[in-house]
């Protein structure tokens, strides 16, 4: 794994350590005149509808989200290999039958485009599509992990509300809910050509 980290000019080195290190451990750079955008898209799954509706009235709604930075945005999504779940989609696309719903704008990163692809790659090794979870891992979890490496907060507490909720009240959960999550053959057949390729660890 790679981390970041500055010396006391300010100066960003990388060092490589095991890879069972956490994501965690990346640290985001403080000072550099570069600083690049960060979004996270946020799509609606629910179809409009009664428990759609009930749910808003909460402040409870049912989000997939991905992390735009440097023209890509980067998704999660679940399958039933022992390979990566990470993959690139156009901005604010989003996957079929979601509705995008907003961007929100989480700050600068201080990272170039080369250290975020080498920040996306030590991430794909982490989340592989047989570890997605609905509730303790899903979409919503890499995006929060993804923004703490980048801008060094994590995702809004209200995209991921519906899942937190799940896990205090399993028993509430319908999983006909989510229906309209990303389905499994569109992230493991449709876009496996845009799937993230982790570098083979020496």
């Amino acid at each position: 794994m790679v981390r970041y980290n500055y010396n006391n000019n300010n100066r960003m080195n990388s060092q490589v350590e095991p890879d069972n290190s956490s994501s965690n451990q990346y640290e985001v750079p403080l000072f550099r005149d570069q600083k690049t955008p960060v979004y996270i898209n946020v799509y609606d799954m629910l179809p409009k509808g009664k428990i759609a509706d009930i749910g808003y009235m909460f402040g409870i709604g049912v989000f997939h989200s991905g992390v735009e930075v440097y023209d890509k945005e980067y998704n999660f999504g679940g399958h039933d290999f022992d390979s990566t779940g990470v993959f690139i989609m156009r901005p604010r696309i989003g996957p079929p039958n979601l509705t995008f719903k907003e961007s929100v704008f989480m700050g600068h990163t201080s990272l170039s485009k080369e250290e975020v692809k080498n920040v996306i790659e030590e991430l794909s090794k982490e989340w592989s599509g047989n570890s997605y979870n609905l509730l303790t891992r899903n979409c919503n979890h890499f995006t929060s992990d993804l923004c703490n490496i980048l801008v060094g907060k994590p995702a809004p507490n209200w995209i991921n509300r519906a899942a937190k909720l799940g896990t205090l009240f399993p028993c509430l959960m319908n999983s006909t809910w989510f229906m309209t999550s990303l389905d499994r053959r569109f992230v493991s057949k449709t876009h496996s050509q845009n799937f993230v390729v982790s570098k083979k660890t020496k």
